[in-house]
């Protein structure tokens, strides 16, 4: 038997595969772009990129692949029928949503909550008993409330108003239209519309917030502040729903990493939220928590 698996995490814009031994050694990695597998133009060929330079030939025992969408019925069967086609029958593949993986790489033993802000947003937890609960995770045009696409969205409304001069000025507009190389706010919209999710406009609001904040810009403040709270009123809701709420909850994902105030202003609302809580980052990469699920899947351990 192979002693070996793969641990894999599809976002938005880019995919992520670990080998690791059964002693828990990663002694592969690989790197893809986006396959999220309702909205990324070419979810295989990521995979595909990833899994073949964290393999290097070798053949693992289980693949795992952690992606967003990953707990409903047709994107499983999607992922799974991906992964069969490029390793064959005889590797056992499954797939999982992104939250449950970095739960699983911020706690071997997948007890918490973790609170989920990147390119989407969303709030998952696991208790000692195996109960599971979520908060959000549905999506761009209805939610992902505090994630990086709707600080972006969030930012270019707010030009937007400015613009138009039925808002008040904020400092984003500059930084907004200084990133996209555009001088007003039409120069924005083909790089808004029509372009793959998330769209460039979007990801250089996302930046114009945060400089614009680091500058004291009250809308930018607001902006950051509303989003942290409503990021851990989805944190809470799983935590009492789990009977958890001396947590741990663990922080996860790319835009407490690209809008630097976000996480401090979260870990203040959480402090409120759930007073008795340990707060901490997830210290590794989701990979890894989907390659402690597939060393369950291969051998029955983690």
């Amino acid at each position: 038997m192979q002693d070996l698996v793969v641990g894999m995490d599809a976002g938005g814009t880019k995919t992520r595969a670990f080998a690791v031994t059964r002693a828990g050694e990663i002694v592969g990695r690989g790197a893809g772009g986006g396959a999220n597998l309702l909205s990324s133009p070419d979810p295989q060929g990521s995979i595909a990129a990833a899994l073949r330079e964290a393999l290097g030939g070798r053949v693992p025992a289980a693949i795992v692949l952690s992606c967003a969408g990953g707990e409903r019925d047709a994107d499983r069967a999607k992922g799974r029928a991906i992964l069969a086609s490029l390793v064959g029958p005889d590797v056992a593949v499954e797939v999982t949503h992104d939250a449950k993986a970095a739960l699983y790489a911020g706690n071997p033993a997948g007890c918490g909550v973790v609170l989920i802000s990147g390119t989407g947003s969303i709030a998952y937890g696991r208790n000692d008993q195996g109960a599971e609960e979520r908060c959000g995770g549905w999506g761009y045009l209805v939610g992902d409330e505090g994630s990086a696409v709707w600080v972006g969205q969030e930012g270019l409304r707010a030009a937007s108003y400015d613009h138009d001069g039925r808002g008040s000025p904020t400092r984003i507009t500059r930084h907004l239209f200084e990133d996209l190389g555009v001088t007003d706010f039409n120069g924005v919209l083909p790089l808004l519309y029509g372009k793959p999710h998330p769209p460039p406009a979007i990801l250089a609001s996302t930046r114009a917030v945060a400089r614009a904040f680091a500058e004291g810009d009250a809308i930018a403040v607001h902006i950051v502040q509303r989003g942290a709270r409503l990021l851990a009123g989805m944190a809470a809701t799983v935590a009492h729903r789990l009977l958890l709420d001396g947590g741990p909850v663990y922080l996860a994902g790319g835009a407490f990493e690209n809008v630097r105030p976000l996480e401090k202003a979260v870990r203040l609302e959480l402090l409120s939220a759930l007073p008795r809580a340990a707060v901490e980052p997830v210290r590794e990469e989701p990979a890894m928590g989907a390659a402690r699920l597939a060393a369950t899947l291969a051998w029955g351990t983690r």
